[in-house]
């Protein structure tokens, strides 16, 4: 994989190798390094340091060097994520002897990686593609129709439900603590935008929510989670003024990056997904829905399989803020009940070592 730098990707495959390697797998994880790298290794696994995230036809020079990496770890399957990885590994893989390679799978993981070019094109070129939503897996059939030796499989990418325990009570000290910082909070329904702070997270449409919301006379209260990345201060600054001006400063709390996901998750109402561009996975989505909080979030969207499949009613057509209004009112008058069955990172995890033993299975290409 490129790097293991604390995003979605590098998030995810932490999960998964830990489970991997509760239910008895040896694990090796190669990557460019990162943040998580200690708390892979305290786990057990082992990671080799190998350049993989510079998109350059140069980087296909460390081919020769990668093969004899994995000629010395003899692992029985070789898992590539991201495109540069996917290349330079293939390129690597290729030129090993066919009863002594692994077999190889290849996984795309964002529809930015199911459009043409160089780089992306080996995504397919695994003997089993995976992809993490149907959307991305429509998208790869149609992008790359006579690369593909067969239809991707679909995993989703599962949930830490050890770490996202919905049956773990959330803590009465948490609860008071909350409380004696922001007293306005109490008796309120919380209404959560777990997101980076930028204009294509939906962040203005969720303060002209809100307004719609308290002007039906409904008592709720934004919780904005998330800081700006580098070059967003700006927009930052400019959803605190349009929140005032919209008249919610006793109604939204701007709550910056926390590590009480699973307890906000947990105490709020509702949670919001509401990204310009569609994308083919949220892990804030599944985490609130592993932990019971009804989503909301636009019906074209990645992420709209998930909710669809766990709580059909949060489902809203992008840019209509009307049904925004009405999905949540019906939401906090008469909320459904959630079910997340399938979706662990437990079970994700099965069925991926279904995959890799299938493969295994049949004869080497």
């Amino acid at each position: 994989m490129p790097e293991l730098d604390g995003g979605e990707l590098a998030r995810g495959t932490l999960d998964l190798v830990q489970e991997l390697m509760r239910k008895g797998h040896e694990c090796i994880v190669v990557s460019s390094g990162g943040e998580l790298v200690p708390r892979l290794t305290m786990r057990g696994a082992q990671h080799h340091r190998f350049p993989l995230e510079q998109r350059s036809i140069w980087s296909l020079r460390r081919a020769g060097r990668l093969r004899r990496l994995l000629q010395g770890l003899e692992a029985d399957v070789l898992h590539v994520s991201g495109a540069v990885p996917a290349r330079l590994t293939w390129q690597a893989w290729r030129r090993m002897p066919v009863g002594k390679r692994p077999r190889l799978v290849t996984s795309a993981h964002n529809e930015s990686e199911s459009r043409g070019g160089f780089f992306n094109r080996a995504l397919v070129y695994g003997e089993r593609v995976t992809a993490i939503s149907e959307k991305l897996a429509r998208s790869l059939r149609k992008s790359f129709p006579k690369r593909l030796q067969r239809s991707p499989d679909v995993i989703w990418r599962g949930v830490n439900t050890r770490e996202f325990d919905r049956s773990a009570a959330v803590s009465g000290q948490w609860q008071l603590r909350l409380l004696n910082e922001y007293p306005q909070l109490e008796g309120k329904y919380w209404l959560l935008i777990p997101a980076a702070l930028a204009p294509v997270n939906g962040q203005r449409v969720f303060l002209q929510l809100l307004s719609a919301l308290a002007r039906e006379g409904a008592d709720v209260f934004g919780l904005v989670v998330g800081d700006p990345p580098p070059g967003q201060e700006k927009f930052a600054r400019n959803l605190e003024k349009l929140a005032l001006d919209l008249g919610l400063e006793e109604r939204v709390l701007f709550l910056g990056a926390r590590r009480d996901m699973r307890e906000l998750y947990a105490s709020s109402r509702i949670t919001y997904h509401l990204v310009e561009q569609p994308a083919s996975h949220s892990a804030r989505v599944s985490e609130a829905l592993a932990m019971g909080c009804p989503v909301i979030c636009y019906a074209d969207d990645g992420a709209a399989e998930t909710v669809k499949r766990c709580f059909p009613q949060g489902l809203v057509e992008r840019g209509d803020l009307a049904g925004l209004v009405r999905t949540s009112l019906d939401i906090l008058e008469n909320p459904a009940v959630l079910d997340y069955a399938g979706l662990s990172v437990d079970e994700t995890s099965t069925q991926l070592i279904q995959l890799y033993e299938d493969l295994c299975q049949t004869p080497a290409g």
